[in-house]
């Protein structure tokens, strides 16, 4: 890979802002929909499951816990929402 400009830099420097602004503010979203959003408590887990979920947290999802009928937990990774969506 060759040598740029500084005129080149400096256009790639402002791209790289403008596209950490727009990232810092799609993963404001997600929080911004739930305002009311309240803790529940905790419930002691397997490492496969902890593993999971900081897995999903990770990659910038947010994990959703919903019951079936034989009292079991399910959890579900769900990408954050985009801007604009």
């Amino acid at each position: 890979m060759g040598t740029i400009s500084q005129r080149e830099a400096r256009r790639l420097r402002r791209r790289v802002e403008v596209l950490e602004k727009a990232e810092r503010q799609r993963r404001r979203v997600w929080a911004s929909e739930w305002p009311s959003g309240t803790y529940l408590g905790y419930e002691p887990c397997g490492v496969t499951t902890y593993a999971a979920a900081l897995t999903a947290r990770k990659l910038d999802h947010a994990v959703i816990v919903l019951t079936d009928k034989e009292n079991v937990l399910r959890l579900v990774a769900l990408p954050l929402a985009q801007i604009g969506e």
